[in-house]
């Protein structure tokens, strides 16, 4: 029975647990305490823990709650476990477990994922992102940013374990102690942007040659585009003239009424106005020739203003290689959206 001094409120993602546990099984075993020691540690809780005896149990759990909830769900009959009858202070010895649990850093975690991908089993065949994200109980999104981290150049990698020991709070130097230019990368920023970045860019990063804004446009950019962009002019600064590839922004044209209005028409053989009417030859001659042939078009709105930026080209040589890319330039929601729009 779990404990009901367990201090975990709320179990999560025992769905991806129990999935896990049914394919895997469980491999660490639980710690649980027999019911006459848990009663004479939490006397309070004797009614609840006697009717469940009564019921059948054996053991109070200890460490493993979420184990066992997934566990029942998986339907699993028997799973491993160590029966502690000495425990000093179940709730200090549950404090000491879970903050003596260290986890791999992302870089850590992002090797094992891809030595994972890389293994083979007795027919040749490897794991794909998916399946792997499947039997370890989490997100394939979480997976393929794992291991696109492997992709950043050793300083951005550090940058990324740093952000994530601060998180962790288990950065030993205060922040005035810091050394001055540390740089904090989010796990999610780093898989997203920088890894997309080529090398050499990256380095730019790190020397301060490249901006985070800057970096996230460019990573959108296929690799054989990638550049760093040219300093902007600082504000107030005179521009003599327009880049040679840029296009001069055309005059706004004028409306019919200001046409009509401003554009002389001959006494002589003069059709009356109507709202239908065609304009005379004269006239339309007579406002083709005074009007520049730039005012007869339509201004243009830069297309950049209109749409937003582009994603960028996808070279893909397979059907796995392009369900890798797209993994990789779509967040969660947006993949799960694709997903709909491809279902029959």
């Amino acid at each position: 029975m779990p404990s009901p001094e367990n201090g975990r409120r709320k179990l999560l993602k025992i769905d991806e647990l129990a999935e896990t546990l049914r394919t895997d099984g469980m491999n660490t075993a639980m710690t649980v305490i027999p019911p006459d020691v848990y009663v004479e540690i939490y006397p309070q809780h004797k009614e609840v823990v006697e009717a469940r005896v009564a019921d059948g149990i054996l053991f109070v759990v200890h460490h493993g709650h979420r184990r066992l909830a997934a566990a029942l769900k998986a339907g699993l009959t028997e799973v491993p476990i160590l029966v502690r009858r000495e425990v000093p202070s179940l709730r200090i010895a549950a404090i000491q477990e879970n903050l003596q649990r260290m986890a791999l850093n992302p870089i850590e975690e992002a090797q094992e994922f891809q030595e994972a991908l890389d293994e083979k089993d007795g027919d040749g065949k490897q794991l794909s992102q998916r399946e792997l994200a499947k039997r370890v109980g989490c997100s394939q999104t979480y997976v393929s940013h794992r291991v696109a981290l492997l992709r950043l150049v050793p300083a951005l990698q550090q940058a990324t374990i740093d952000h994530w020991l601060k998180e962790q709070q288990l950065l030993e130097a205060d922040e005035d102690e810091a050394p001055t230019g540390r740089i904090l990368l989010p796990v999610r920023e780093a898989a997203t942007v920088f890894a997309r970045l080529r090398q050499d860019l990256q380095e730019a990063f790190v020397r301060g040659e490249l901006t985070s804004a800057q970096a996230a446009t460019v990573s959108k950019l296929p690799a054989d585009q990638q550049t760093v962009p040219a300093a902007e002019a600082p504000d107030g600064a005179a521009i003599t003239e327009p880049p040679t590839d840029t296009p001069a922004s055309l005059p706004e044209p004028r409306s019919s009424e200001s046409l009509a209005s401003t554009s002389p028409i001959p006494a002589t053989g003069a059709q009356p106005s109507s709202p239908t009417a065609r304009p005379t030859n004269s006239a339309s001659q007579h406002a083709t020739n005074s009007t520049p042939a730039t005012q007869a078009q339509p201004a243009k709105t830069p297309v950049a203003t209109q749409e937003p930026e582009p994603r960028g080209v996808i070279v893909v040589r397979s059907i796995e290689e392009l369900a890798l890319k797209i993994t990789e330039l779509l967040d969660s929601d947006e993949i799960e959206a694709l997903r709909d729009l491809l279902a029959p």
